[in-house]
């Protein structure tokens, strides 16, 4: 039995479940671990793949650490697994370490992002040790990017023969029937505006994700007040923040920005927006930016690993220095200015999409990659 392990409930739902179902429909028996937590019980209850319940995130609290540890040397003890497949940095530590202690034969360690690559100083020694430390522990190493995996070879993370990307990358693919080209014609466009009380010649541009500074919230915040007047005719739209988080950044509320909070499905917030934007300090593969290009919208983001194996820059969208508001702010304006422009970047986007990152695509390369390590 091959166990997957995700500490968060969400991720689990929207990027492990496809795995560990593809994974039992065609003969390799595999179950998803995860963290039992009371706020996410939704989508705890929506998973319906074979599931446990274990605690394995990683804490700064040693005794944590260690109790959660000796649990789950012995939950691996009792089921047996002949592998694991974790994911996430912070919680593939000690999943890693607990399989190890028990003699799992085969150990994969997904990388689905590095966030040393965000910081410096101390914390960004310890990120790195963190990441050198799961890809030690593990015998198999898959990351989402090309671009990241560079990095994490170059920065003598992880050997190059033990590391693998698989396809073009990503989590798990997107499913392109849930992201049907139709979901986002004109009629489709008019209604989800017309639900958010936007006009349909406002230029809208849309950023999901937290409040963060290494989210690149407060850099976006700024370069939309660097847009200045010509903000009448423009929309920032926001999911995933509220309107409190925009004044708490910035200290007061700023014009024509619509923050709406948690957003369970936000098909109609792609279908409503011009522009899907990321301007994160690191990241791992974003899926808001392939979900924008699945619905064949124009990208934005930094130029760094990962977003820029989303984003191919003047051909699917545009890349600009990481925390570069001047650079943000004028590439904002370029695409507003120019409808042609976005137009092109936007079949580019959906066109490569398809061609790579369809979730059927992704399911094939994960099944060659267990079928390599000795599963078929």
């Amino acid at each position: 039995m091959v166990v997957h392990l995700i500490h968060h409930p969400v991720s689990a739902k929207k990027l492990v479940e496809p795995l560990v179902k593809s994974l039992n429909s065609n003969g390799i028996k595999a179950e998803l671990w995860i963290e039992n937590r009371e706020e996410f019980t939704d989508f705890i209850s929506a998973i319906d793949c074979p599931k446990s319940f274990a605690n394995f995130d990683l804490s700064i609290n040693p005794f944590t650490v260690l109790l959660r540890l000796i649990r789950l040397v012995r939950k691996f003890s009792n089921s047996k697994p002949t592998a694991i497949h974790v994911n996430q940095t912070r919680a593939a530590f000690i999943p890693l370490l607990a399989a190890l202690v028990v003699r799992v034969p085969t150990r994969i360690y997904h990388n689905r992002g590095t966030p040393y690559l965000g910081y410096h100083g101390i914390l960004r020694a310890l990120l790195w040790l963190l990441e050198f430390l799961n890809c030690k522990f593990a015998t198999h190493v898959i990351t989402v990017s090309k671009s990241i995996r560079k990095k994490m070879i170059q920065h003598r993370i992880v050997r190059e023969s033990k590391c693998e990307v698989l396809g073009e990358g990503s989590s798990c693919g997107i499913d392109l029937v849930e992201f049907s080209v139709e979901q986002f014609d004109e009629q489709h466009i008019a209604k989800a505006r017309q639900e958010l009380r936007i006009d349909l010649d406002k230029y809208v541009v849309l950023y999901i994700g937290r409040p963060f500074k290494r989210k690149g919230f407060h850099a976006l915040l700024s370069a939309w007040q660097c847009m200045g007047s010509s903000n009448n005719e423009n929309v920032l739209l926001i999911a995933g923040c509220n309107n409190k988080d925009v004044v708490n950044a910035v200290g007061f509320p700023i014009k024509n920005v619509i923050a709406l909070g948690y957003v369970k499905d936000l098909r109609s917030c792609y279908a409503a927006c011009d522009v899907v934007l990321l301007p994160s300090w690191h990241e791992g593969f974003p899926y808001s930016l392939l979900e924008g290009a699945a619905a064949g919208k124009t990208l934005v983001g930094s130029n760094v690993p990962g977003i820029d194996s989303v984003i191919k820059h003047n051909e699917t969208g545009l890349l600009v220095p990481v925390g570069d508001e001047q650079a943000l702010a004028k590439a904002l304006i370029a695409l507003r200015d120019d409808p042609a422009l976005r137009k092109r970047l936007g079949f580019n986007a959906r066109r490569r999409v398809e061609e790579y990152f369809d979730r059927k695509v992704f399911e094939k390369e994960l099944l060659d990659y267990y079928c390599r390590i000795g599963f078929c």
